[in-house]
C-alpha cells in the first residue's frame, strides 16, 4: 500500500533571514518504520525540493520557503491510500491549514492524518480549525502511523488506533494514549532515501553553526524536566530514553561512509542528562578514531556539563554548544520550573 508523507514548506515572518530550513527528521523516522512494516512510501519535502524559492504568502505577513501548494498537490501519487502531514510550529499553522484544505479538496477520499509538536499540543483545536484534517496523532509517531496504515490496508476503520484523535459528529474523540517506545535502539534510523538529504548537504544548510555537509541525528528522546514553556509533556510525556552510545556511533560512521558528511548536529531536546552516557559516548568517539566536527545546537542544560565532561567534549571535536538558561532571575527560573543553579551554570559556561 502506498503512503504519502509530506513536509510542508517552511513558514517564517516576512523578510526573515535567520530561519534556515532543516531536514525533516521526524518524517524520515516515520518513513523508515513504515518501510520496515512493508509499506511503499512516497516522501515529499516541499521545502527541500526548492530551498532557494522564498515567496510571500498572500494576505499574510509571512513567507514560505519551497514549492507552492499547487506544485505540492501535483506531486501526490494517485495510488496513495493515506496522506500524513507534519505540523511542528504553531506560527506555521495558518499556512499548514491552507495546504491541508487544498489536499483534501483534491483527494477527498484519502484519509489525512497530521502529527508533530503543534498537533500534539493543540489536537482538538487543529481538528476543528481545519475541516480537511481527518485524524491527528499525538506524540511519538512511529508505532501509531504503522498501526493506522495497517488498519487502512485491511480495509478497516482506524478509529480505534491508540494515540489518535478525531471528530465524530462534531464531538471530539481522544483515543487511549500510546505508550512511549522504551527500546529506542530498535527504531530504524531515519530514511534519507525517501526524504532526500542531498539538498541540505550540498548547500551546507544547518540548524546551528555550519561545518559543511551537516546531517541531523537524535541520541535521546524526550526530556525528564517540566519547564512550563515547553511542549515536551504533550509530545513526549515525562519519559526520557537514551539510545546506546554504540548505536549512535554506528549511525555516525554510516553517514560518514554513505553521505561523506562533515558535521553531525544533535537535534535532541536534552541531549546530555546523564554523565555516564556522555563520557561513554566520547570514549567510543575517540576509540573509533572519529574526527568529524559535531554540535549541540538545540539548547543544552548545564547540570552535567562539568569540567570533566566539557574537556571530553572538546577532545571529541565538539565545536558548537548552545546553553539554554532562559533567565538570570532566580525568581523567574522558579516560576518556569527551570531547575538550574545559576552559579553552576555560569561556571560551566566559563569553562566551556
Amino acid at each position: 500500500m502506498k503512503v504519502t508523507l509530506i513536509r510542508l514548506p517552511l513558514v517564517a515572518p516576512l523578510g526573515s533571514v535567520n530561519n534556515e530550513p532543516t531536514p525533516p527528521l521526524g518524517l524520515a523516522f516515520l518513513a523508515a518504520s513504515l518501510k520496515q512494516a512493508g509499506f511503499d512510501i512516497q516522501g515529499i519535502d516541499a521545502t527541500g525540493e526548492n530551498i532557494e524559492n522564498i515567496k510571500k504568502i498572500p494576505n499574510k505577513k509571512l513567507q514560505y520557503n519551497g514549492i507552492d501548494i499547487d506544485s505540492l498537490v501535483e506531486r501526490i501519487d494517485l495510488d496513495a491510500k493515506v496522506i500524513g502531514v507534519s505540523s511542528m510550529f504553531t506560527h506555521e499553522w495558518t499556512y499548514v491549514r491552507e495546504c491541508i484544505t487544498k489536499l483534501k479538496n483534491n483527494f477527498p477520499s484519502i484519509p489525512i492524518i497530521a502529527g508533530g509538536e503543534h498537533i500534539s499540543a493543540l489536537p482538538e483545536y487543529s481538528l476543528r480549525d481545519c475541516k480537511g484534517l481527518d485524524y491527528v496523532a499525538l506524540g511519538e509517531g512511529e508505532e501509531t502511523i504503522v498501526d493506522f496504515c495497517k488498519q487502512i490496508e485491511k480495509g478497516k476503520s482506524p478509529n480505534q488506533v491508540d494515540g489518535i484523535c478525531r471528530l465524530s459528529q462534531n464531538k471530539y474523540v481522544k483515543n487511549s494514549p500510546r505508550r512511549r517506545i522504551k527500546n529506542v535502539d530498535q527504531i530504524p534510523w531515519p530514511d534519507w532515501d525517501v526524504f532526500k538529504i542531498e539538498p541540505y548537504l550540498d548547500n551546507s544548510i544547518s540548524f546551528g553553526a555550519s561545518f559543511g555537509r551537516n546531517i541531523p541525528i537524535m541520541a535521546t528522546r524526550g526530556c525528564p524536566y517540566q519547564c512550563t514553556f515547553c511542549s515536551n509533556l504533550e509530545m513526549w510525556t515525562k519519559r526520557y530514553y537514551m539510545r546506546k552510545p554504540e548505536d549512535v556511533i554506528d549511525e555516525i560512521k554510516y553517514y560518514i561512509e554513505k553521505y561523506k558528511v562533515e558535521g553531525i548536529q544533535f537535534y535532541d531536546l536534552t541531549a546530555i542528562v546523564k554523565k555516564q552516557w556522555i563520557i561513554e559516548f566520547c570514549n567510543l568517539y575517540l576509540d573509533n578514531n572519529l574526527s568529524i566536527e559535531w554540535s549541540l545546537p538545540s539548547g543544552t542544560r548545564s547540570e552535567v556539563l562539568d569540567d570533566e565532561v566539557l574537556q571530553m567534549l572538546s577532545e571529541t571535536n565538539l565545536r558548537y554548544l548552545v546553553y539554554a538558561p532562559e533567565s538570570g532571575s532566580k525568581n523567574m527560573l522558579e516560576k518556569i520550573k527551570k531547575r538550574i543553579t545559576l552559579s553552576s551554570m555560569i561556571h560551566s559556561v566559563k569553562t566551556a
